[in-house]
């Protein structure tokens, strides 16, 4: 998990490179070249439309047929104020940046899609703080119970690990509000936002310890 999660943290700089690279982005121009780093437009024909509005779980999904450089499928991430109007055979034109489907329009309607790169540096970030915290919360589990383990298994696991456990649980939560406020502002506010968290979660966790029913440690009779 440590690994895995420093692998996705180490993509996040190449991530914010892309994201202000599209945010940048202008139409090609007769000269462009398929690779450079502009918005391509392509017509193609609607084959279906799903609309699906569920409280837990949405589905907004346009069905394509056109060139090979334009997916299948673009998920517009909502039904207004075009995918709502779309009929199968209906005309419509697909923006490209890179590989993805950024944006659709038919006349004077235009849509954004949710494939795009922004907010996909902030999404990895808090992914791979989460995984990272799991990891080293394992780590820490793992070595513990070996270091002694003839006493462990006398005495049990001691009590620490719950306290850790907590911790590395209110960090990986932490993730979740960090993240909201860094589709705002960006990776570092979130960065710095999430490391100031850390030692409030700290000190609630050793105020339920200091004053929970279990507070006082069991005493070990021969």
């Amino acid at each position: 998990m440590l690994l895995v999660g420093a692998a996705g943290l180490a993509t996040v700089p190449s991530l914010i490179e892309d994201e202000k690279a599209f945010g940048t982005a202008t139409s090609c121009t007769a000269v462009s070249s398929p690779h450079d780093d502009c918005l391509r437009s392509f017509e193609t024909t609607v084959t279906r439309t799903v609309i699906k509005e569920q409280n837990k779980s949405s589905e907004y999904t346009l069905y394509l047929n056109g060139p090979a450089q334009v997916p299948r499928s673009i998920d517009m991430g909502a039904s207004e104020p075009l995918l709502k109007r779309l009929r199968p055979g209906d005309h419509v034109t697909v923006t490209l940046w890179r590989d993805y489907a950024t944006a659709v329009r038919q006349g004077k309607v235009f849509q954004e899609t949710a494939d795009t790169p922004e907010g996909e540096p902030v999404f990895m970030c808090a992914l791979a703080l989460a995984v990272i915290n799991g990891g080293a919360y394992g780590l820490y589990a793992g070595v513990t119970a070996l270091a002694r383990s003839r006493r462990h298994a006398v005495w049990d696991l001691p009590a620490t690990l719950v306290t850790r456990g907590k911790e590395a649980a209110g960090a990986a939560l932490c993730v979740l509000p960090t993240a909201a406020v860094g589709l705002f502002t960006g990776v570092p506010v979130m960065l710095v936002l999430w490391l100031g968290l850390l030692p409030l979660v700290r000190w609630i966790v050793q105020q339920q310890r200091s004053t929970g029913r279990h507070a006082r440690p069991p005493v070990h009779t021969v």
